[in-house]
């Protein structure tokens, strides 16, 4: 189990959303939550993600847990391209970057640096770092987004870079990804290579959907109603 969660009040202004949420998540497990419009389900993924504190209850993470959320906002992009903003969801690849690039004007004969430079570039291939950008630039072909992984991401649509958030949760390396109705813009090609992601994916991943296909892959459903939660074990199919 990598979390459990209990969340005994959350309101949006007057209107309470939350009196009696309560569900754990297992490591690598595929959870689709549902629930009508207004429910609560983007302001339980802002919970689940650190970003929204204001609630009553716990939420509780395995020491180490690595969170990630598809965004609804966006600060301090700047002129960041779509290929840099997908890579610096990979802190990784960002520091080892960082030292390939700059020791070798600075460590001379720095015993210490020159060691870090040559532990850098072996993780670097290791991590398959050196290919990154190719998969990166193919998913966002295969997501109906051909030519724009060097294009600023402030001049893309909503439904554009809601395709890049789902891209940079695959390429995210966390142990739990919170994924906001990734499908809603997707066509036919762009879903099974979601859904097939899913299906092999390393990490524990909530998907609010209510796309069929997509809950007919993940192993519970959790629906949100009348403040409460309930989950029920197994897929659409197995629900419906």
């Amino acid at each position: 189990m990598i979390a459990d969660i209990s969340i005994s009040e959350k309101s949006f202004g007057p209107k309470s959303l939350m009196t009696n949420v309560r569900f754990t998540i297992n490591d690598a497990e595929k959870i689709g939550v549902i629930g009508r419009n207004g429910v609560g389900k983007s302001t339980l993924f802002g919970v689940l993600a650190g970003t929204d504190k204001d609630f009553s209850g716990e939420v509780n993470y395995k020491p180490g847990t690595v969170v990630v959320a598809t965004q609804q906002e966006y600060h301090d992009v700047g002129d960041k391209t779509v290929l840099q903003y997908i890579l610096q969801g990979l802190p990784e690849y960002t520091d080892l970057s960082h030292i390939i690039e700059t020791y070798p004007e600075t460590m001379g004969d720095n015993l210490k640096k020159i060691n870090e430079y040559t532990e850098a570039l072996q993780r670097f291939d290791d991590k398959g770092f050196y290919q990154i950008e190719e998969q990166i630039e193919r998913e966002l072909n295969n997501f109906q987004l051909d030519g724009i992984a060097h294009r600023e991401f402030t001049t893309l649509s909503g439904g554009q870079k809601r395709l890049v958030e789902v891209v940079k949760i695959m390429h995210s390396d966390a142990h739990l990804a919170l994924i906001d109705e990734p499908t809603n813009h997707m066509d036919y090609i762009a879903k099974q290579q979601f859904i097939d992601w899913i299906k092999q994916a390393r990490e524990a991943v909530l998907v609010i959907t209510h796309d069929r296909d997509v809950l007919r892959e993940v192993d519970r459903i959790i629906e949100l109603k009348d403040g409460g939660s309930a989950s029920f074990k197994g897929n659409y199919d197995g629900r419906y």
